[in-house]
C-alpha cells in the first residue's frame, strides 16, 4: 500500500493479510490500526497464536548443514563475481578512435561497417562472402538461463524442509490453488484456504511438490503430491501427508 493507506475493514481478514501484520510489513500507521482490532477477534487472534507458534518451532528445529551441491554452487557464483569485468566502452566512441587511427572519412567507415557485417554474417568456413547479413534477432529469449534445482527432501525429513517452503509461494507443475485443491481432495485432506507456503521439492529423488497448510493453533500439515498423478478421486497422487508442532 502506498500514499494515504487505508485500514482493511473486518473482521473477518485474511489469513494473508494477518500474516503482514504479524510479520511486521504493513505501513506503521496502519499496523498501529489494525493490530488492537485483530487481536480483539478471537478468529484473528487464533490465526496470530498460530503464527507464533509457528516460528517458535522454527526457531527450535535442529541446524541443518548446507548441502555440498549448494556450498559447491554458492562458492562457483562467488568466484565468477570475483572476476574481473571488461570496461564498457561506448560503441560511438570506438568508432570515433578507430576513425583517429585509421584516418578514415565517415563515407569510408559506413562502407567498412557494411563488410564487417557481412563477414560476420556468413558461417564459418563458407564462401559466401557477397551474401546479405542475416536479421540478427537482439531479443534474449535464447539465453538459457539455469533454473534453481528444487529442494531434495528425504520423507523421513519432511520437517526439516519446512522453512524453505514457508517462504515460497510458488505452485511449479501444479500452477494454480484450483489444480493443488483437486489434489489434496484426491487424498482426502479438506482445505480451503491458501497454503502457508508452497514449493516444487524432489522426495527422496522423485519429482514432486510440497505444500504447508494450517492444521490449528501450534500445528501445519505437511502435504507432498505427485504433480504428475495427483487429482480428485486420485489418492495416489499424495505422497505424503503428516502434522506437525505442538498439541
Amino acid at each position: 500500500m502506498t500514499g494515504m493507506e487505508r485500514v482493511p475493514m473486518g473482521p473477518p481478514w485474511s489469513v494473508d493479510l494477518i500474516a503482514d501484520l504479524h510479520a511486521g510489513v504493513l505501513p506503521p500507521e496502519v499496523a498501529a490500526q489494525l493490530r488492537p482490532r485483530v487481536e480483539a477477534d478471537p478468529e484473528a487472534r487464533e490465526v496470530l497464536q498460530a503464527l507464533d507458534a509457528t516460528l517458535a518451532d522454527l526457531e527450535a528445529l535442529p541446524s541443518i548443514p548446507m548441502p555440498d551441491h549448494v556450498a559447491a554452487r554458492i562458492d562457483a557464483a562467488l568466484a565468477a563475481e570475483a572476476r574481473p569485468v571488461a570496461p564498457v566502452v561506448s560503441l560511438d566512441e570506438a568508432r570515433k578512435k578507430r576513425n583517429r587511427r585509421l584516418g578514415l572519412g565517415g563515407g569510408v567507415l559506413v562502407a567498412a561497417a557494411a563488410a564487417f557485417g557481412i563477414v560476420f554474417a556468413v558461417s564459418p568456413g563458407g564462401n559466401q562472402a557477397n551474401t546479405p547479413p542475416a536479421a540478427q534477432d537482439a531479443s534474449p529469449t535464447n539465453t538459457n538461463v539455469s533454473a534453481e534445482p528444487p529442494l531434495a527432501v528425504k520423507e523421513s525429513e519432511l520437517g526439516s524442509a519446512v522453512g524453505d517452503v514457508l517462504k515460497a509461494q510458488n505452485y511449479g507443475p501444479l500452477e494454480t490453488q484450483d489444480r493443488l485443491s483437486g489434489c489434496l481432495e484426491g487424498g482426502g485432506i479438506a482445505s480451503t484456504s491458501k497454503p502457508l507456503g508452497i514449493s516444487p521439492i524432489t522426495l527422496d529423488g522423485k519429482n514432486a511438490v510440497m505444500a504447508v497448510l494450517p492444521a490449528g493453533l501450534g500445528q501445519y500439515r505437511l502435504v507432498v503430491l505427485d504433480p504428475s498423478t495427483c487429482g480428485p478421486d486420485k489418492p495416489e497422487g499424495v505422497l505424503a501427508n503428516t502434522t506437525i508442532g505442538q498439541r
